[in-house]
């Protein structure tokens, strides 16, 4: 609903989306009133939370039971078709580069209209995300003169997305990484936590 809210404003609940209409309408209401009123409603920039919104604006799940469900099953539904992306764009202000999920939100939201299979919705946003990180990488490599790109996080589970990915930078000649050790989501987060605090600890920095 926020990533709707966000892409649409006010307008969204006329989008006729079959997931809108599985929320009770008092619920409905009173979510409304927290994003607007910005209560217990933190901002994020995490793209698993993108995925989610995607999962459930497609019609593959309103809830999970586990962390990354929905995004597991959105990759698991994606079409064999390599091609088809929605729009995105890039912003720089002050040296910082930020992309708004809007556009690629809007894209998903017309194909759901149109009557879109969900694989070819999850096929068109995984394009989408590999075409767009590997623009950033483009754009950091002609600012930095930077060759090497690193891929970590828990988007990076997907599978799809990483050899999409991986294999889009390497054709345009990057060297890619990622984790082989060392898991990419939470646990690899973890084992660096207690890293960091085994050396605090060492240093005398705490006790």
């Amino acid at each position: 609903m926020s990533a709707l809210f966000d892409a649409f404003g006010d307008d969204f609940p006329d989008l006729g989306l079959p997931f809108l209409r599985e929320i009770p309408r008092e619920k409905f209401d009173t979510l409304i009133q927290m994003i607007k009123r910005r209560v217990n409603t933190p901002l994020t920039s995490s793209c698993g939370r993108l995925f989610d919104s995607v999962a459930a604006i497609a019609g593959v799940r309103n809830y999970v039971a586990y962390e990354g469900q929905a995004a597991v099953e959105l990759e698991a539904a994606a079409a064999e078709d390599w091609e088809c992306a929605y729009p995105f764009e890039i912003r720089e202000t002050g040296g910082i580069a930020q992309f708004p999920t809007a556009p690629i939100i809007r894209g998903v939201v017309k194909d759901v209209q149109a009557g879109r299979s969900i694989g070819l919705i999850s096929a068109a946003f995984h394009n989408t995300l590999a075409a767009l990180f590997a623009e950033v990488c483009r754009r950091v490599r002609k600012s930095r003169n930077l060759h090497r790109v690193v891929l970590s996080g828990g988007c990076f589970q997907n599978s799809r997305l990483l050899v999409q990915l991986t294999q889009t930078l390497q054709a345009d000649g990057f060297e890619v990484f990622s984790q082989a050790s060392v898991p990419t989501n939470d646990g690899g987060i973890a084992l660096g936590q207690a890293v960091a605090a085994d050396a605090m600890y060492k240093a005398g920095l705490v006790h």
